[in-house]
Parts: C-alpha cells; structure tokens; sequence
C-alpha cells in the first residue's frame, strides 16, 4: 500500500499547482460539449489576466473551430486533452484543466513510471512481475521513441519551458487515453515499453491498462536506493537538520502551514537550533516546493535576517513552481543567497493567482491566471535559473547521493 501511495504522489504533481485557487465559478446551463467549450473560452477572455500574450485571438479560435468540429461526439477523455491542448497554446502554466475527482475514475493508468537523470530517462517504477528492470534506460512505446513522444507531449502539458515538461511528462503518459490522442497508440492496441539494459539490448514491457480499481489493488515495484538520504525526503512540510558543524540544512516543500507544526512554532524550533550552534552556512532546499501562499515562509527569514550573517544557498529545480520562485527570489534579496541546482519549473515573471470554472456536461475544473507577476523587473528568461547548475546522475541517485548538497559542502567558506 506504500508503494501504492508513493507512486500515487509522485505520478500527480501537478496537484501542488492548484493549491492557491480563488473561490470556483461554477459554468451555468450547459446541455452540450460544444457549449461547454464555448462557455469555457467566453469566460477566459473576460476573466484571464491576458490571454493572448502569447497566442492571437485568431490563432487560438482557429484552433477551437478545428475542436469544435466534433466537439459533441468526443469522450470525456478526448474532449479533456482536446481542451488541455487549447490551454496549452496559451503558454501559461498556471492555466490548466483538471478533473473534479480523481483522474483514474475516468482514465486507464499505465503501471509505469519513469524520470529524467541528465539526459536519459530512467524507469522509477513497474508491475511487480518486471521489477529486474527497474532504472533501465527507457527508449520508446510501441514504435515511437521516447523523445519523439516527448516533443508530442507538450502539446498538452501547459508550460512555459521544458523543466515542467521534464517534471511532467511521466505524469502524462502514464495514461492510455493520453498516449491514443497523442497517436502513440491506437484504441484497443496492446501498450508495450521498451527499455534497454547497458549492452543496448532492447527489452519489452506490457503495459496493461488499468482502471481505479485495478490501480489501488496493483502490485507495484520501485528503484530502491541503496542509501535514502534525508536532504531528499518529502514526507514533511518543513524540517531541517544539522549537516556539520557549519551548517543547517532547512527543506520547504510546499508555501502552506503544517498543520501539526505551524510555521510560529517550526521558526522557534529552528532559532533554537541556530542558537546552539555557531552555523555559518544555511541551505535552504525548494526543489520540491511547487506553490502555494508565498507569505507562510516569511516568519522563518525574518528570523533568520535577526539571528546572523549566514552564507546562504537555496537549492531549485524543474518541480520548484510558483509560489516556491518567489521565495527563491526572496533568499536572494534577503540573504544574497547563491542559487544551486537546475532551471525551475515555472517561470519568474508570469501569470497566478488562480481562479476556476466548473464546467457541467464534463467532469472538469478549468483552472486560469487573473495577476500577472513581475518578481524581477526586465527578467526575460524561461525560468529562474542556478547561479550553479549541478545535475543529479541516476548513479548518485542510487547510491543515495545529493549531489547539490554535496556541492554546498565541499564548497562553502
């Protein structure tokens, strides 16, 4: 059951995006898709922040008519990628579709998950009947190669660089229904991975296609490390740890309260620490933090601008979004920190602060941008970049190695 919740958690990440919604605006009168298209679109025009930064008017309503077409004899399956391709055109995140429950209510999941280690993508987690080939390179589904499906795959994963694709992509076809509307896979054809070992010899994997019930019941396998470093886990809010006599490593994992610790109480814990020790360095990891209320931290880095001068490095990455960019740049400006990992996910002047339309022929949540964010003024790349790129190998993951962490150790005064 553990494995279960464990790839459950990280087959969803996208979840951590939606967790500062505004209030829901629920879509009235709806009796058909087409009207639930319309309706959709009419309400993003009126009420997204600027949806056609990136994308005309025309462009985008050619699009819609090409949906439009056979919008009412669509699936549910097929009218949700249809919509997330249209989002995706817009070029904001933040700007996505979701379903009102949980996704394998409506869709087949695929018992597969896999993860990109520099540049080769790595298979994290199969049925249990083929778990010998567990961290082998991945190279295509069926006839297609992974890259090739890649590149398709962006065509709905709203984003706005290729770090979410990167964070993403496993998230997305690990779906049948995803993998037929991206024409990887025909309806009703047989799903096959094939992954290869370190003399190149191609291996197949089946596929079966399975639904909410089969998901929960599945006997699922994942690459075990053989040394589980504590920088690396999630299972907390916020927590911290002594690394040496120099140095206090604090991970934030998501811009939101922990209920059984609120941030009041985890700022004194940390004080205290901090007084007990004569630390010079702290790490402040946010590689896992997708979003959330940028405030909730702000206790904690006042007390810290009181408590010392400390050399300060915050560690990022492709799944750092939102909310976790901006405390990325508060670091920078509080504590003059140095930037250590890999581009973030999400982009540094962007669009949030989310509200929703329900929509009532589909079981869908469409979520889209009102506020535009400028963190760094004249700031014109793809995402926040590292002052110090370090790159996580699937050996050092295997062997339990953190590579950033590593980095700050051996380099810090």
């Amino acid at each position: 059951m553990k494995k279960l919740i464990t790839f459950i958690v990280m087959i969803s990440i996208l979840l951590g995006m939606v967790g500062c919604q505004k209030k829901e605006e629920t879509v009235n009168t709806i009796k058909t898709k087409e009207e639930d298209l319309i309706e959709i679109f009419n309400t993003l025009e009126a009420k997204h922040k600027n949806l056609y930064a990136n994308i005309t008017k025309e462009e985008l309503q050619q699009e819609i008519e090409q949906v439009k077409e056979n919008v009412n004899e669509m699936s549910d399956a097929e009218f949700y990628y249809s919509v997330l391709h249209l989002l995706t055109l817009v070029q904001d995140a933040h700007t996505t579709i979701g379903y009102s429950n949980s996704k394998y209510a409506y869709e087949h999941g695929l018992p597969f998950a896999i993860a990109k280690f520099e540049d080769n993508w790595h298979t994290m987690i199969l049925d249990e009947a083929y778990k010998a080939y567990l961290g082998y390179r991945v190279v295509s589904i069926n006839d297609m190669s992974i890259q090739e499906i890649y590149e398709k795959a962006k065509t709905i994963i709203p984003h706005e660089n290729d770090a979410w694709i990167d964070q993403s992509f496993s998230n997305t076809i690990n779906f049948q229904e995803a993998l037929i509307y991206l024409g990887v896979v025909e309806e009703n054809e047989e799903i096959v991975l094939y992954v290869e070992d370190d003399k190149r010899e191609l291996i197949p994997i089946p596929l079966t296609p399975l639904n909410e019930q089969e998901i929960k019941s599945a006997k699922l396998a994942r690459v075990e490390r053989n040394t589980n470093p504590s920088t690396s886990l999630i299972t907390n809010i916020y927590n911290y740890q002594k690394m040496n006599e120099d140095t206090l490593f604090i991970q934030y994992n998501s811009c939101q309260e922990d209920p059984k610790l609120p941030m009041k109480d985890f700022t004194k814990q940390v004080e205290a620490e901090l007084d007990t020790t004569d630390y010079k360095t702290i790490i402040f990891d946010l590689r896992y933090n997708s979003g959330g209320n940028s405030e909730v931290i702000q206790p904690l880095f006042n007390m810290i601008k009181k408590s010392g001068d400390y050399t300060f490095y915050t560690l990022i990455g492709n799944k750092t979004f939102s909310s976790g960019i901006m405390n990325a740049i508060d670091t920078q400006e509080m504590f003059n920190s140095q930037l250590v990992g890999t581009p973030t996910g999400g982009t540094v002047n962007g669009y949030g602060e989310l509200k929703s339309i329900e929509t009532l022929t589909v079981p869908f949540i469409v979520y889209y941008s009102t506020k535009y964010f400028e963190l760094i003024k004249g700031y014109d790349k793809d995402s926040l970049y590292p002052d110090i790129e370090i790159k996580q190998t699937y050996e050092d993951y295997l062997n339990g190695v953190d590579p950033e962490v590593t980095w700050v150790l051996e380099n810090s005064d």
